[in-house]
């Protein structure tokens, strides 16, 4: 029969009042846990009644759910949806394979949690940086572009375009520098998701230590009341699932 995997843990964390029962699982849940260890790994699975998983979005919250309620207990290498492998053996193979990388990552991640951070432009104060009207290129406008004419006019609305977009980055870059070395007082993993766009100064996601919680809303808080302009948002925690990226052998 098929085996749903939902994550990877070290077994040292497992201790008997699991082997009792699953209790943080979702009220309502239909779903049968299981242990399978194989040395210092053990992985928690339920067995596929059928051959194939339904891709629905129920079908999706329901594992995402089950992942949520187990790293709540547990620091864990959590799986994405579809995580299926043929049977209970070919779980304890894919732990074997893969104990090295298993266990590197765990030990990363072991007692953190994830959360992700980003920083937006405000509707309201979007064009205060970004917009070109807000530029005044007349002291420093080239020889070339003087002039009236429509040629003119056009190369002067793109060279004010191309201006207000420096100033944009070098302000994000300024607001990113200071938000960084904030960050490495709490942590020193941190992965910046993508560069900024015309509405985001900052998308990233942090690996912190469990109590350190606190710390990470005073200093959100922190920059709120620093951007009052901006719009700061933190979600979380949740399980580590970017930073624990392997291929699988």
């Amino acid at each position: 029969m098929p085996v749903i995997v939902y994550a990877i843990l070290d077994s040292i964390q497992i201790n008997d009042s699991i082997s009792h029962g699953f209790d943080f699982l979702p009220s309502g849940s239909t779903v049968q846990l299981e242990l399978v260890p194989s040395g210092i790994l053990t992985a928690i699975v339920s067995s596929q009644p059928d051959n194939k998983l339904s891709n629905s979005r129920q079908e999706v919250l329901a594992y995402a759910g089950i992942v949520d309620k187990i790293s709540e207990r547990f620091s864990i290498l959590p799986m994405r949806y579809g995580s299926v492998v043929a049977s209970c053996a070919d779980v304890t193979a894919l732990l074997e394979k893969n104990s090295e990388s298993f266990i590197k990552v765990l030990n990363q991640i072991m007692h953190k949690e994830e959360y992700s951070l980003r920083l937006f432009f405000s509707h309201e104060h979007h064009g205060d940086v970004v917009h070109e009207k807000s530029v005044d290129v007349t002291l420093s406008l080239p020889d070339i572009l003087l002039g009236n004419t429509e040629t003119k006019n056009y190369l002067l609305k793109k060279y004010q375009e191309h201006i207000a977009e420096e100033k944009r980055f070098k302000y994000i870059e300024k607001i990113q520098l200071v938000i960084t070395q904030d960050l490495k007082k709490i942590t020193e993993i941190v992965d910046y998701k993508k560069r900024a766009t015309s509405g985001c100064i900052i998308d990233a996601v942090l690996l912190i230590e469990r109590g350190a919680k606190n710390e990470l809303l005073a200093l959100v808080a922190e920059m709120q009341s620093r951007y009052p302009e901006h719009n700061v948002i933190l979600t979380g925690p949740w399980p580590p699932y970017n930073f624990a990226q392997i291929k699988l052998a």
